[in-house]
């Protein structure tokens, strides 16, 4: 998966874009814990998203499958008010105001959707947004054939599908460390090491850190 998110990272220099994002839903997209998500977001946004959101309760996600061409941003943040308060959120962790999303149907496989994120003035967008759509509709539908070989080829303990960040989180608290000291360890703020910790007890179904800990042993999944 390092691998995969790092060939995001240069498609995203490449491009000369601000974000990518690629989801895959799986076949069963009512299972949080089957959903892969690559980006190049910042990581403090992407865990207070699947901590506050998740696919299952973002409308960009219903209204971007419903349809066949790309969905502008623009189309659900003006008609949907829970869409409108994720931009808002993601605006301030440095995610572009103008963006598009790919939908990608694979039968029997599952749902994938590529996004493409975008920082221009407003009325420079809709001749951005077409140049975009041209250069990176291939892309997407390239990435998402390359995640797939990937997703398949996981380990069952994958299922739950833990960030690198929140598998390293998890493996100081194992060796008794602290919030803190963890955030001291690994560079980040305290608050976004508690984020991690709450999205991998959510994952892994456990109630406290202590039995997150447990669960992740058990399963092979600290390494």
């Amino acid at each position: 998966m390092s691998e995969s998110g790092a060939f995001l990272q240069s498609a995203r220099d490449r491009f000369g874009v601000l974000n990518l994002s690629y989801w895959f839903l799986g076949a069963s997209p009512e299972l949080p814990d089957r959903m892969t998500w690559l980006s190049t977001y910042d990581e403090s946004y992407m865990a207070i998203y699947m901590r506050d959101y998740t696919p299952l309760k973002d409308k960009a996600f219903q209204i971007c499958f419903q349809r066949l061409l790309p969905l502008d941003w623009d189309e659900v943040r003006s008609t949907e008010q829970s869409v409108q308060d994720i931009h808002d959120v993601a605006e301030q962790y440095g995610v572009g105001r103008h963006g598009i999303s790919i939908p990608i149907r694979d039968p029997g496989v599952g749902d994938a959707m590529f996004s493409i994120n975008f920082e221009c003035e407003d009325r420079h967008w809709l001749e951005v947004r077409q140049q975009l759509v041209n250069n990176i509709h291939l892309f997407a539908h390239y990435y998402h054939l390359r995640m797939k070989g990937v997703i398949a080829a996981r380990p069952v303990t994958a299922e739950f599908d833990l960030s690198p960040r929140e598998r390293e989180v998890l493996r100081w608290a194992a060796d008794g460390k602290t919030a803190w000291e963890t955030a001291q360890l690994i560079g980040v703020s305290e608050r976004a090491i508690r984020l991690y910790t709450e999205n991998a007890m959510n994952k892994l179904r456990a109630k406290t850190k202590t039995q997150a800990v447990a669960i992740a042993m058990k399963n092979a999944i600290l390494h």
